[in-house]
């Protein structure tokens, strides 16, 4: 295991400062990730809203997403050809049956029906379809290729006001790392700050496994 480093807990880090640090806090010993914690800045009754949205990341971590289709037959073709590991209105059955090998489930307006069955498995595990995420759509080639190219969504804990997303990979350059948590935190802000005008209370970057750093908040706030 890792030497572990000694941090001020007591300070706050400016972004540039805390991507520098995050691989020799990491304790792993394989490649961890990074993870960003955004702790919003809400009145109490708005942490019962979702703020959701989703994000596609400047620079791939190379994981490989699997995506399926909920569609009537004569979107399958469409959604097939643009890369997803399955598709079509069987897809239903699979999850009712407990086979949940996938990370996003994209689907038609017009199936949105079909998914009532199945909305209390998908919901709990952050993958029921949203139009404001971009997983209900009748662009499903579109849909399909930017989920495939690194697209990710996101939302808020229930009642905390609080998004936790993996957004790099340690061993990528301090550039490419700083530049896709910049974009996380864009988009965030944008969604949020109808709710806030300073929506940022509390923000922490953190390998998988070791330390996290809390960000200054006044710095962060110039990159969005």
């Amino acid at each position: 295991m890792k030497k572990k480093i000694e941090i001020d807990t007591s300070r706050t880090y400016t972004l540039e400062e805390a991507v520098k640090l995050l691989p020799e806090l990491s304790l792993s010993k394989f490649v961890g990730s990074v993870d960003v914690d955004i702790v919003l800045n809400l009145k109490e009754k708005q942490k019962k809203e979702s703020i959701r949205g989703s994000v596609t990341l400047p620079f791939s971590m190379g994981d490989e997403k699997k995506v399926v289709v909920i569609c009537e037959e004569k979107d399958e073709k469409a959604a097939l050809a643009a890369g997803a590991n399955k598709a079509g209105l069987s897809v239903v059955d699979d999850i009712a049956n407990g086979k949940i090998d996938f990370n996003v489930v994209i689907a038609t307006p017009s199936v949105m029906g079909q998914l009532v069955k199945i909305g209390k498995i998908l919901g709990p595990k952050g993958l029921m379809p949203n139009p404001k995420n971009g997983t209900v759509t009748t662009d499903v080639d579109k849909a399909v290729k930017s989920f495939k190219a690194g697209r990710l969504n996101f939302k808020s804990v229930p009642d905390q006001g609080a998004i936790r997303l993996k957004v790099a990979k340690l061993d990528m350059p301090v550039e490419n790392i700083q530049e896709n948590i910049i974009a996380l935190l864009k988009v965030v802000f944008a969604e949020s700050k109808k709710l806030s005008s300073n929506p940022f209370k509390k923000v922490t970057v953190s390998p998988t496994m070791g330390a996290g750093l809390k960000l200054d908040v006044n710095d962060i706030i110039k990159y969005v």
